[in-house]
């Protein structure tokens, strides 16, 4: 019998991978892919740390309403995202055909031609610039870093456009921090931040439009009620100031100080609802006039009432209070203390001051000191102690204002501080 041959025990030798058949990397291969991740890793970090910095600063601008406040956010939004040495975001005033903005402080404003320099001439070409070497453009004006000590590099300038397509601004940057000049993903983000800042830009515009608008409506409605009762129109403008700098000294907020400001001319509306003859009655008021008079701040409070308008709300709650006294004497609901609110106490301060320091039909002006002497004399009962002390602090500036708006030209060269 045949006995079948085995099939061969040999192993068939298997195809190695092409992976594993590759030569292990020499260690300058291996250097130079790790330096290629880093380098990729890096970048990606760098953009994570820009979309960052996009998200935190729209949130804030989307809320803002000044307009000062909001260039100098931009401005530090482009610094952050951009890596730039120094930011700036102008302005078109078409009016005085110039490009204007803040410079970092916020307390001083920077004018330029609007065909002038390289921010000039992107708003008028609506384009792009990315100028790597400024000194070699001739549109560069080296007068600033000739008196700052600045030495300007490269500048990036993109314009900004309104939702009708025309150019309201300019937003440049200085210095690339790192990497040299500024490239074209620079060039494509700060396209982008221009384009989110000109929506913000519209938006505080057309928001201060409103409030000049309401503002003047205001001072209209106001200064016909003073008419009838022979007052002048720079009293409201006076109180005015006056509330909004001792306001400021208390630390309260830039919209509260200013919806304060505004409020303060329709403190006395109400009066349009006393009589012409107790109003105009050079002498003193009978008891029975009194009662007519005190009844104006309850007329304002129901012209003024049932608004939704911060504004309005305020301008209500002066026009009612601004009579109370600290010790709970004043009129018409006789309440004290911290029940006063407080926009009506800073109020009671800069009206009375106001009505002192200037002369009315029923009594002569009292000089500063006179008028000083009373508040501190009134303080704690009249008047709310720590309003009276801001009111020191601050009176340097009530002075100017008392000068600026004097009603006698005569009176402003007397006004003088008070000795001690």
């Amino acid at each position: 019998m045949k006995v079948k041959s085995k099939k061969s025990q040999t192993a068939v030798p298997q195809k190695r991978s092409s992976r594993l058949s590759k030569k292990p990397r020499s260690l300058s291969q291996q250097t130079h892919v790790i330096a290629t991740m880093e380098k990729k890793i890096a970048r990606l970090n760098e953009w994570r740390r820009r979309l960052a910095a996009l998200l935190k600063y729209g949130k804030q601008a989307a809320v803002m309403t000044n307009l000062d406040d909001l260039l100098l956010l931009l401005a530090d939004q482009a610094k952050t995202v951009l890596n730039a040495e120094r930011a700036t975001v102008f302005i078109v005033d078409k009016k005085n055909q110039e490009l204007w903005s803040k410079v970092a402080t916020g307390t001083q404003t920077i004018r330029v031609p609007l065909d002038k320099g390289i921010a000039g001439a992107v708003a008028v070409s609506g384009h792009l610039l990315n100028i790597r070497d400024v000194y070699n453009d001739p549109r560069f004006n080296p007068d600033v870093d000739k008196k700052t000590g600045y030495r300007t590099r490269s500048v990036l300038t993109a314009p900004m456009f309104s939702a009708k397509n025309d150019v309201i601004g300019v937003f440049q940057v200085l210095n690339r921090k790192v990497g040299g000049n500024f490239d074209q993903q620079d060039e494509e983000l700060l396209t982008l931040l221009s384009e989110q800042a000109s929506a913000h830009v519209e938006n505080a515009q057309l928001y201060q439009e409103i409030r000049k608008v309401t503002q003047e409506t205001i001072i209209r409605l106001a200064a016909a009620v003073e008419y009838k009762d022979q007052d002048t129109r720079a009293h409201l403008t006076r109180v005015s100031q006056y509330a909004a700098f001792i306001a400021r000294e208390m630390d309260f907020a830039k919209e509260w100080i200013e919806n304060l400001r505004l409020a303060m001319p329709m403190h006395d509306i109400g009066k349009i609802g006393v009589p012409d003859a107790i109003l105009h009655k050079p002498g003193k008021l009978t008891p029975e006039e009194w009662v007519e008079m005190k009844k104006h701040p309850r007329h304002g409070a129901e012209i003024l009432k049932d608004s939704d308008n911060e504004l309005m709300k305020m301008s209500a709650i002066v026009a009612l209070y601004h009579h109370e006294k600290w010790d709970g004497s004043g009129y018409p609901q006789s309440i004290k203390g911290t029940d006063i609110p407080i926009e009506a106490r800073i109020a009671a301060v800069a009206d009375v001051f106001d009505a002192l320091t200037s002369k009315r039909i029923y009594k002569p002006s009292f000089s500063l000191e006179e008028t000083v002497g009373i508040l501190d004399k009134e303080c704690g009962s009249h008047f709310d102690p720590d309003v009276v002390a801001a009111f020191h602090r601050c009176l340097p500036k009530i002075i100017e204002v008392m000068k600026m708006y004097a009603d006698n030209p005569n009176q402003a060269e007397s006004v003088q501080l008070p000795t001690c």
